[in-house]
């Protein structure tokens, strides 16, 4: 063997053991950083029995526009504020969906089971649908700035009637209520409580101006 081939194997000795190195090395530092993250929880909004008709069910057909919401909504980390200026996210504890998307789904489902519309669908759809209800979500976060833990949420809802494309209820509902659990879980309970409530008290009204419009209709017809 020549000095020229003896050094070019040395060289490659050198080069293969340094590269195994480097590797186990990488594989380590993967390992731990990985075996540091935290667990992700997830978290939905919990949907309570709505209260049964108390007149007949229409034959209306109701649409379901997507909530509009400022950016931090759009986002499925919770929100925490720790100053009545300074707000964060909890990385590893987040929603199922982004606030805005739930908040329209819940409102959906509610409507749905009180059983007074035919049908309730998610708009955009090819269908039909006799009412347009729009709505907007401009809080849903847990608030720490008073030094103990509470939860705020605030949205709006207006009703078209679609027929003559006239606006027929609107609601808007603000609240603000403590957190009685532990941890970020507690801050899930309290906002789940809080849109059930915002439920009861806003729905009825928007159910009422949809009944009157039946028996108005049927009134007309005979």
């Amino acid at each position: 063997m020549t000095i020229a081939e003896s050094s070019s194997n040395a060289w490659k000795h050198s080069f293969l053991h340094g590269a195994r190195v480097g590797l186990a090395l990488l594989a380590a530092v993967f390992a731990t950083a990985c075996g540091s993250v935290p667990k992700t929880s997830f978290y939905h909004l919990q949907m309570p029995i709505a209260p049964a008709p108390s007149d007949p069910k229409t034959d209306f057909v109701l649409g379901v526009e997507h909530f509009r919401a400022p950016e931090v909504l759009r986002d499925d980390r919770i929100i925490y504020y720790v100053s009545p200026t300074q707000m964060n996210f909890y990385e590893y504890q987040r929603w199922g969906a982004a606030p805005a998307s739930m908040l329209s789904q819940f409102t959906a489902s509610w409507l749905e089971a009180s059983g007074v519309f035919s049908r309730v669908i998610m708009l955009p759809a090819r269908e039909h649908v006799d009412y347009t209800l729009g709505g907007s979500v401009t809080n849903f976060e847990e608030d720490d700035s008073e030094g103990s833990a509470s939860v705020r949420l605030t949205m709006a809802l207006s009703l078209v009637r679609m027929r003559d494309q006239k606006p027929v209820w609107s609601g808007r509902w603000a609240f603000e209520n403590p957190v009685s659990g532990h941890g970020v879980e507690g801050v899930a309970d309290a906002l789940n409580a809080s849109c059930a409530r915002a439920m009861r008290e806003l729905i009825p009204g928007l159910l009422a101006q949809v009944e009157q419009d039946s028996k108005a209709g049927a009134s007309q017809n005979h």
